[in-house]
């Protein structure tokens, strides 16, 4: 939606007293104020808290103790295990991170990840029959089995031990599992809740080198938990931020072929990657492989051990995000058509269901439909016998508090208060739409439905400087819970307008203000008109690291 549709509020500034005690430049202070920065404490964490001492102790996760130790028996005793994952990038990224670690420390082990389309999110009975055909002791969910209760039931049944690691909200009534670690569930005392779920993987093998287990090198893992914290937007914050910013360290060295070969595929270069290099360019070439086809296929890529196979697994994933993105068009413009013939796009909350909807975009394109209405939405992929459906809200709207007041319809349902999934019936869809939008009726406000942009300072034109956006990396890494600043200056007019000239494979060439090619972020470090070659080392103002040539 253009910024000209929407409600523009501006944040309150930092009070006079707090900019009066700040040891940070003004805009740089209204900054800090407005994320929560507020004491010399928070201050202190977020600017110099490092790996490894910004970390919390992983035993003050609820359940840690009882988990490492039933692995720790496991291990010694050569049982085998399964990691069994979600097919999203955090999921295949955790199951990565366990796969590594725990063969390195002596573990029979071996992953799982369902497939989409076949087998749906969660644990699943024929997955926990086969497992135990394999001769699988004992079961490590990531980044999924809260939900899960029958399916734990039944493997408790089956002589199964099941562990259950997730960071998605917690039912009432938990799993029955030998052990849950969540920091979100009732009881737990882990100060940092936001933890996803390769997060919490990595705080298993934590606990367990703890216990005397030798894993591989931080940096061999912190790799691909920098790529599941960004791309399952995890908020950018406490513990994540630690986490993060290690990570992003570690993919500018990494060595892992898989990353490498994704990297080229993108026209990446290792020492520009940053957390919009991962929610823009790997993270979606991660997960589309999984949208459409097998998320396994990501996994295999991620572990490769030759540079080879890792090429051909990259260009594989490549194509898949190519055909995702086809395919995201196509629906978009079908959902959009489908709510003008159906009266349905001013609803409070537009729910559509369609059995020409692809299930494994259905999310993409509800988020795009989100920003294009400035309200929730709901896509329906239906089937003869059951259908799937994703959620995105907006702010102030729970979508998945709402979505439990339809529990009584789902099959299984989870998410969070800005997304969520379900399955259900295809018979229950027309009353799930009635009752969702009675719930919506009731819930959202006039207020909610007008699309605002949140602004976090007006600054007077001449002092947005060159200094100014090195004071603003300070924040960096950007994401979730941590957004790139938006500044306004009033009282400015265009003088000229131009536009990017023509530019081929060996050169480009800039307009006044230049664009970043890469994450379309709008400026650049260059002076006016300057032609960049493949050899040059200009860089985007806000994109540090990133250089331009025809990426």
């Amino acid at each position: 939606m253009s910024a000209r549709r929407k409600q523009w509020i501006l944040r309150h500034p930092a009070p006079p007293e707090f900019q009066l005690e700040s040891a940070y430049g003004p805009v740089l202070t209204h900054l800090l104020y407005q994320r929560n920065l507020r004491d010399s404490e928070a201050l202190e964490h977020f600017f110099h808290a490092s790996y490894p001492l910004g970390l919390h102790d992983p035993f003050l996760l609820k359940g840690m103790t009882e988990a490492t130790e039933r692995i720790a028996y496991a291990m010694t005793h050569g049982e085998p295990m399964a990691i069994y994952g979600d097919f999203d990038t955090d999921g295949v990224t955790a199951v990565t991170l366990l796969i590594q670690a725990l063969t390195t420390m002596g573990a029979n082990i071996q992953p799982y990840i369902p497939h989409r389309h076949r087998e749906g999110y969660g644990l699943n009975t024929a997955a926990i029959d086969h497992l135990i055909a394999n001769g699988v002791r004992l079961l490590i969910t990531v980044d999924c089995g809260i939900t899960n209760r029958a399916e734990v039931a039944y493997a408790n049944e089956r002589q199964l031990d099941v562990i259950v690691t997730d960071h998605h909200r917690p039912p009432p009534e938990l799993p029955a599992a030998l052990a849950v670690i969540n920091p979100k569930q009732p009881g737990c005392p882990y100060p940092y809740k936001q933890l996803v779920g390769v997060g919490i993987a990595f705080k298993l093998v934590q606990a367990l080198h703890r216990k005397g287990f030798q894993p591989p090198r931080a940096r061999e893992l912190l790799d691909v938990v920098a790529l599941g914290t960004v791309a399952d937007m995890g908020p950018l914050d406490g513990e994540n931020r630690v986490l993060v910013k290690a990570g992003l360290e570690a993919l500018k060295q990494t060595e892992r072929p898989g990353l490498l070969a994704l990297m080229k595929a993108a026209s990446l270069k290792p020492e520009a990657v940053n957390s919009t290099a991962i929610g823009f360019m790997l993270g979606p070439r991660l997960n589309a492989i999984g949208r459409l086809d097998d998320a396994a296929y990501a996994y295999d890529l991620l572990l490769a051990t030759s540079l080879e196979v890792a090429n051909e697994l990259a260009m594989q994933l490549n194509r898949a995000n190519q055909e995702r993105q086809r395919l995201t068009t196509e629906m978009q413009a079908t959902a959009l058509a489908q709510a003008e013939a159906e009266g349905k796009h001013e609803d409070r909350i537009v729910i559509l269901a369609n059995n020409n909807y692809p299930s494994g975009i259905v999310g993409l394109v509800a988020s795009k439909l989100v920003e294009q209405w400035g309200r929730p939405v709901v896509l329906i992929a239906q089937e003869d016998e059951i259908s799937r459906g994703s959620a995105r809200s907006i702010e102030g709207f729970n979508i998945h508090q709402a979505l439990e007041g339809c529990h009584d319809l789902f099959t299984r349902f989870g998410g969070h208060s800005m997304a969520a999934g379900f399955t259900l019936p295809t018979d229950h869809v027309p009353a799930f739409s009635t009752r969702l939008l009675g719930i919506a009726q009731q819930q959202l406000t006039d207020a909610m439905l007008q699309p605002s942009l949140l602004i976090d300072l007006e600054v007077d034109w001449q002092h947005i400087t060159w200094s100014l956006l090195e004071d603003m990396r300070q924040l960096e890494p950007f994401g979730q819970g941590n957004h790139q600043p938006l500044l306004m200056s009033c009282g400015v007019t265009a003088s000229q307008i131009k536009r990017l000239a023509k530019r081929t494979a060996s050169q480009n060439v800039f307009a006044q203000t230049g664009w970043c090619i890469a994450s379309s972020c709008g400026l650049w470090s260059g002076p006016p008109g300057t032609s960049i070659t493949p050899s040059s080392s200009h860089r985007c103002c806000l994109c540090p690291g990133r250089s331009y040539m025809g990426q």
